[in-house]
């Protein structure tokens, strides 16, 4: 536990991250199968997880993506197949960037973008293998939009990190 706040505090921020994952998880296009959706849900898993670390970023990123794949009110729980590779794939994914994110001493941003690409290759290759086995070959599909996705992604988050620690004046919270 972080020395300076209380298990309270830490509860609370590790809810209310999963409440955005999730929320901006159902900002989302649906595409088709095997696709599932386009989402800003990876914004919010990257900014949970450099701000709290892998801790906070493994639940936060695993269990709000997991809830839209379970419970979503746009698309009625069509997504419910992938609920247990989610919470698996994105929960690794989230502890991936909160543990590298200060990977490279005295270079925070590098090690952040670092941690970034590393947890969506991670990402990007579990869910085509977890589609392949579903719907097979055709699960190449996911390879040719998710990793342009990735870099749309990753360009989000750097930009709302550096708003978000200028307005709070802090580089990390946990």
């Amino acid at each position: 536990m972080h020395p300076s706040l209380s298990k309270a505090k830490i509860l609370t921020y590790t809810g209310l991250m999963t409440a955005l994952v999730y929320t901006m998880t159902c900002i989302a296009i649906p595409m088709p199968k095997p696709l599932g959706v386009w989402h800003l849900g990876d914004i919010a898993s990257f900014i949970s997880a450099i701000m709290f670390g892998p801790k906070v970023g493994a639940f936060s990123c695993g269990v709000g993506a997991m809830l839209f794949d379970v419970w979503n009110p746009l698309y009625q729980s069509s997504f419910i197949v992938w609920a247990p590779a989610t919470l698996f794939i994105r929960g690794i994914m989230g502890f991936i960037v909160g543990k590298l994110r200060r990977i490279f001493v005295n270079k925070p941003r590098l090690s952040e973008l670092f941690a970034m690409a590393i947890s969506h290759v991670w990402k990007n290759l579990a869910y085509f293998c977890y589609d392949y086995a579903l719907f097979g070959p055709v699960a190449y599909l996911d390879l040719i939009t998710f990793f342009p996705l990735s870099v749309i992604d990753i360009s989000a988050a750097i930009a709302i990190l550096a708003a978000l620690r200028k307005a709070i004046g802090r580089e990390y919270l946990l």
